[in-house]
């Protein structure tokens, strides 16, 4: 895990430091509002990556951000096992993810990208057709 904790940036400057710490090989990257010396607001940005990569991300993080320094530490990931899953919706296909533990059901958790796609296209709420997704994934899975 790295992180740092910025002040004195611009929030488009972190969603493009986003981008590209993930591209870069980063599993996750996220922000955390937290107050500073003086009171002052800031971000606390987490950069979650293997450690093969660390370098890279902080080449980025001291390229792109102004910060001095960056801490780093070890953590544990426990993860469910995963698959690609693609589930018949009305509205045309719809890809997902698959997670479990061993012994337990499945959980389907359908792509946003997918079913943004589709709610622009179709002109309906997005949450209408992650809905729907989910549905078609326990009815496939009757069938099974």
């Amino acid at each position: 895990m790295l992180e740092t904790n910025l002040d004195d940036l611009p929030a488009e400057v972190i969603g493009y430091c986003y981008e590209l710490l993930l591209a870069a090989g980063a599993l996750d990257v996220f922000s955390t509002p937290i107050f500073m010396k003086k009171n002052r607001p800031g971000v606390l940005l987490s950069v979650l990556a293997p450690e093969t990569v660390l370098p890279a991300l902080e080449e980025i993080l001291f390229r792109e951000t102004t910060t001095f320094g960056i801490r780093r530490y070890a953590v544990a990931r426990h993860k469910l096992n995963r698959r690609e899953c693609t589930v018949s919706t009305q509205w045309g296909p719809v890809r997902g993810k698959l997670g479990w533990q061993e012994g337990r059901r499945p959980i389907f958790s359908p792509e946003f990208e997918e079913c943004a796609r589709l709610a622009r296209q179709y002109q309906l709420p997005l949450r209408e057709i992650y809905a729907h997704s989910q549905r078609a994934y326990l009815e496939q899975e009757k069938e099974e």
